[in-house]
């Protein structure tokens, strides 16, 4: 499996992970082999703390995470977090087989023709898909390609270094949602999947066969896109919409049983499951337009490439019956899987009810923190 993005340095510690979102702050602490869970916090972030990817206001965002740090108190402050989706390219390139330092070299120069930024403004990074080992002298080698903007990057450490913390990693988002995924995509290494985390800002696409990536994309609609049609369907501001959209939203044409349902809020009437449906149809055709067209660019790009399942989670995947949704509409099946196998957790400290409900919008930092409690070399 692909791993860090930017290795600032190699302790071998255990970190906390730390998801920073445009709507959120998700933190987890995991200790210890096998895994358990010590300490879970969750915390918004004013809108327009990410611009593009760019932490707007470091000095800000840092108090925001002092705050989330007390809240899960932990001691921790070695931290593992993850470059946000808008300021990252991913490429999948090949280069000859060759010495590693000499491949840094044929890596960065193959790359700038498919960055939009100038080479020396971007941090980038790579890695092989496969061991070079087992490379034959002479062939290709496949790498995936990393790409952050330096501005990004230089921002969100100046964020985690005012906090108090000591970033150790900076990873890859859409690859650390497949880290908890592991013992799944290992199942069998000849099977296709795809993993679908939608954001609050972007969505992101990830090809896999057993745990290698095949192919990635960052897609720009994404969970805003839903909760800002239902502002404007309802005349309610963005907070507001963001909990009607939790508690009331369907991805799937509403049953009279559910539309029942409401009949005793009165005050709530008015988000009918079918009405909320309307108003975020537009949307869901379009997500699943987009998906739709990632897939059939992964098949034009990889020959007849068809995943067999497809994760699905970030917040914006909470929308009740979106996952039937996507299996109806593009004959793959979709399932909401688990970041909690694998991991010991003490129900006399957590809910595990909870921790089950979150579980979806928990992928990401949850697969930060165990790269926190991994060697990280």
């Amino acid at each position: 499996m692909l791993s860090g993005f930017s290795r600032l340095f190699k302790p071998r510690v255990e970190a906390l992970g730390l998801e920073i979102g445009a709507s959120s702050l998700k933190l987890v602490e995991l200790s210890g082999y096998p895994p358990s869970l010590r300490a879970l916090a969750t915390r918004p972030v004013a809108p327009g703390t990410l611009v593009e990817g760019v932490v707007a206001e470091p000095a800000s965002l840092a108090q925001e995470i002092r705050e989330l740090l007390a809240e899960a108190r932990t001691r921790k402050r070695y931290v593992v977090s993850a470059v946000p989706n808008p300021s990252v390219i991913l490429r999948t390139l090949q280069v000859p087989k060759m010495p590693a330092k000499e491949m840094e070299e044929a890596v960065r120069w193959e790359a700038e023709r498919y960055i939009p930024f100038p080479i020396d403004e971007v941090v980038l990074d790579f890695a092989p898909l496969d061991p070079l080992a087992e490379v034959p002298e002479g062939e290709q080698v496949e790498v995936m390609v990393a790409a952050a903007r330096q501005e990004a990057v230089a921002s969100l450490i100046e964020a985690l270094r005012s906090a108090g913390l000591i970033p150790v990693v900076l990873d890859i988002k859409p690859f650390a949602g497949l880290y908890p995924l592991e013992a799944e995509l290992t199942k069998d290494p000849e099977a296709v999947a795809v993993a679908v985390e939608i954001g609050a800002e972007s969505t992101s696409l990830v090809l896999t066969k057993g745990d290698r990536p095949l192919a990635v994309r960052i897609l720009t609609l994404s969970g805003k896109d839903f909760t800002e049609a239902i502002a404007k369907g309802f005349s309610l501001d963005l907070l507001t919409a963001e909990e009607v959209k939790r508690t009331y939203g369907l991805a799937t044409i509403p049953t009279e049983d559910e539309d029942l349902l409401l009949d005793f809020d009165v005050e709530r009437e008015r988000y009918s499951p079918a009405r909320i449906y309307d108003t975020i149809r537009p949307v869901l055709v379009d997500l699943t337009q987009e998906i739709r067209r990632s897939l059939e660019f992964f098949r034009v790009q990889l020959g007849e490439v068809q995943p067999e399942v497809g994760y699905l989670y970030g917040g914006g995947s909470r929308l009740r019956g979106l996952a039937t949704l996507l299996t109806d509409t593009l004959g793959v099946s979709f399932v909401t899987p688990d970041p909690w196998q694998g991991i010991q957790v003490d129900p006399r400290r957590f809910d595990l009810e909870k921790l089950r409900e979150m579980g979806p919008e928990l992928l990401v930092p949850v697969g930060l923190a165990l790269r926190g409690v991994s060697p990280l070399d």
